[in-house]
């Protein structure tokens, strides 16, 4: 039996689901998820997607880190 690989798409929306639950106290999860979308946005066509859920994630805690700063 072979392991089909994890779509990025399906990635992000865990990026999406953690950083929700994470931030649930603090962060409406509407804002998260957009911050998600619009995080993921640029690097939907790229080509070696291996690191593009970090990068996501990394991208979305700064801009909640400002938010809240």
């Amino acid at each position: 039996m072979v392991d089909q690989p994890i779509q990025v798409e399906d990635q992000v929306a865990k990026v999406a689901d953690r950083l929700a639950s994470e931030y649930a106290d603090r962060v409406p999860d509407r804002l998260v998820r957009d911050l998600v979308r619009d995080a993921y946005g640029p690097l939907r066509a790229a080509r070696v997607t291996q690191f593009v859920p970090v990068l996501v994630d990394r991208s979305v805690r700064e801009r909640l880190r400002q938010r809240s700063a």
